[in-house]
């Protein structure tokens, strides 16, 4: 089959590497792939690395969305797809409106990677665009069904590559202090990094021989340095910065605990990877997603959103030597099982050969043409886009910030007492 992969950008992620890997491994099946984006991004490289045939949608100045999403739609009409994979993301919103465009023999199916209500909200307004969706965790799945009863929703937990077995015998041994490791994106609100100063805060109250690695940046990286700082532990902290795919992999070889105190996920690629290297993983409970992917107390450790105590606990049991090792062996172990990118891959191409002989057809009846009137673009979409001066965006960005700051805090006291 003839597939793409559509999403906004070759950044650093889990996304594009969910993407690299997928799309890979489907080329390595006799697939003819192609990866669409909007803009090439910092992993862009990776795609030739990976023997991935890349298309950028080109940027023309002073264009409306609407007109962009025309043209992405007639490059995918053009090259005759049989399957457009779609990654759901609000960023990725040209695509969105592309899909409406496309001609009947053309399926669409869509992926869910969080559970958040903004991308179901999208989802379900896009319903006469796409066949099939695919939510990378139980509960995603569960929670789509929710929102679009009438659209078939499957459930296949992202995979990761299994290292040989030449690669762990290069794992670090247990050893103090411990090595604990993040990788992820800076942002607070979303990976919950303003907890990790106060893990290692408590981590040097209790005299636990630890050392931790942040790999990642991000918006608020200036402001955990900051908190670091605050808390009396920076001297325990290496701030690693961006690494590239390949780095991290090595990285999560050289470290014994990832701390992952996460406030929202899908299926946290991070996770699977650390696991399948031996990396055992203390994260936050979150039903459906997390708890899928760890065995609690057998493979890694969860604890209840923002509980400082209990993460710490988790770590304090990988100070002993046999505890870190039994669950390292089983966490390898059920990667090997369950999280095998192969077996990811598996079942992808069953649906998507499912899709190829129709087995999910849209309701709706389209003409070849796909007039405008069928998409949902709204009355700023005709509009071309201007840039906006730099001190705008920057003004913008702060306020985003603090009002992600406000949000993460608990506010309803607050209110109360306004309104006493």
């Amino acid at each position: 089959m003839k597939l793409a992969i559509s999403l906004e950008e070759m950044t650093v992620g889990g996304g594009p590497k969910y993407t690299l890997m997928l799309g890979r491994s489907l080329a390595s099946l006799g697939h003819d792939v192609t990866i669409c984006t909007e803009r090439p991004g910092v992993w862009w490289s990776e795609l030739e690395a990976h023997g991935l045939t890349g298309y950028c949608l080109p940027s023309q100045s002073r264009e409306s969305t609407v007109k962009r999403a025309c043209r992405l739609a007639r490059y995918w009409n053009e090259q005759r797809f049989d399957v457009i994979i779609v990654n759901a993301s609000l960023l990725n919103h040209v695509a969105h409106h592309a899909c409406h465009m496309l001609e009947d023999n053309i399926r669409v199916m869509l992926i869910l990677h969080g559970d958040w209500d903004a991308m179901y909200e999208l989802a379900a307004r896009e319903t006469a665009a796409w066949n099939c969706a695919v939510g990378v965790s139980p509960k995603v799945q569960e929670k789509a069904a929710m929102y679009f009863r009438e659209k078939p929703v499957f459930s296949i937990s992202n995979g990761v590559e299994i290292p040989s077995t030449a690669i762990l015998q290069t794992r670090r041994p247990w050893e103090l202090p411990l090595r604990l490791l993040f990788v992820g994106r800076l942002i607070d609100s979303h990976k919950g990094v303003f907890r990790l100063p106060l893990i290692l805060a408590e981590c040097r109250r209790r005299d636990l021989s630890v050392r931790l690695t942040v790999i990642g940046d991000g918006e608020d990286r200036k402001e955990l340095e900051s908190r670091f700082q605050d808390a009396g532990v920076s001297d325990l902290v290496e701030m690693a910065g961006y690494l590239d795919p390949e780095a991290t992999l090595t990285a999560m070889l050289k470290h014994h605990v990832l701390v992952f105190p996460t406030n929202m996920e899908g299926m946290p690629l991070v996770v699977l990877e650390a696991q399948a290297r031996g990396c055992v993983c203390v994260t936050t409970r979150l039903p459906g997603i997390t708890d899928v992917a760890i065995e609690d107390g057998v493979t890694g450790y969860l604890a209840e959103p923002g509980k400082i105590e209990q993460f710490v606990d988790h770590v304090q049991v990988m100070l002993d030597r046999d505890g870190w090792k039994n669950a390292s062996d089983a966490a390898m172990e059920r990667s090997c099982c369950c999280f095998s990118v192969d077996a990811m891959v598996s079942q992808y191409e069953t649906i998507l050969r499912d899709l190829d002989q129709n087995a999910y057809p849209l309701k709706r009846t389209y003409n070849v043409t796909r007039k405008l009137g069928s998409v949902p673009f709204y009355w700023w979409n005709y509009f071309p886009r201007i840039p906006a001066p730099d001190f705008f965006m920057n003004g913008v960005g702060a306020l985003r910030k603090r009002w992600r700051t406000l949000r993460g805090r608990n506010l309803k006291p607050l209110v109360a007492d306004i309104r006493n």
